[in-house]
């Protein structure tokens, strides 16, 4: 499994996990990547060197659709990042089997999921950008995880809950403060929101709020899939 902070590893009980750390989980791996593509991409291929045989990526995801809430889950069944390229489809059978053992706790849908290199701030954007993908719900991790599996012929799944609905926007000091973090609370992101002024504390409180709601959910989900 690759989570891409801290926070999301807590989710699932592994407490004191770093960026670039990587450690037994259940009967697998779980390593912990940082923001963005390429430290996803350098946590996954961590995990082929331990011989895992599947990949997953486990964490949250912003809505591109007003029919996602906070703490909705998504299962994604393919994983796209590019116009021209139709992306990554997802191990079918192993998204069957999760959908079935967390919809009896959790509100979950499918579709597809768009990997950026940058956060998707505004709702305009947001709306943008599903209407020439198809997507959902949008991420920074998912896609290079996946060309991972492809490359060494391993299933992929991910798994996301929503923390971030489509009609909300990220004051810029938070998406400048996120460009080039390995975590989500850097001394960066700190400033921004201590100089942010009400607009930014408003909304920092809300997506705080909202991250809860989608680590609770990730928490119940995996305890579904266990």
């Amino acid at each position: 499994w690759v989570v891409a902070l801290p926070a999301e590893a807590h989710s699932i009980g592994m407490h004191g996990m770093h960026p670039g750390d990587c450690e037994r989980w259940r009967d697998g791996w779980i390593a912990v990547s940082g923001i963005g593509p390429h430290n996803a991409m350098r946590a996954a291929e961590r995990l082929l060197a331990c011989g895992v045989t599947r990949l997953a990526n486990w964490g949250v995801a912003g809505a591109l659709s007003s029919d996602l809430d906070p703490g909705d889950v998504l299962i994604a069944d393919r994983i796209r990042y590019a116009r021209d390229d139709p992306g990554f489809a997802t191990d079918a059978d192993a998204n069957e089997r999760l959908a079935g053992a967390l919809a009896s706790d959790l509100h979950v849908r499918r579709g597809t999921l768009w990997s950026t290199t940058r956060p998707v701030a505004t709702p305009s954007e947001k709306q943008a950008l599903a209407e020439h993908s198809g997507a959902i719900a949008v991420d920074m991790e998912a896609a290079p995880i996946a060309a991972v599996a492809l490359r060494a012929k391993l299933p992929f799944v991910a798994v996301k809950a929503i923390c971030d609905p489509a009609a909300r926007e990220l004051p810029a000091g938070i998406v400048r403060a996120l460009d080039g973090a390995d975590e989500g609370w850097s001394p960066r992101m700190i400033a921004a929101i201590a100089f942010g002024g009400p607009a930014t504390w408003r909304a920092t409180y809300a997506l705080t709020r909202d991250f809860r709601r989608a680590r609770h959910s990730l928490a119940t989900a995996a305890a579904l899939a266990a």
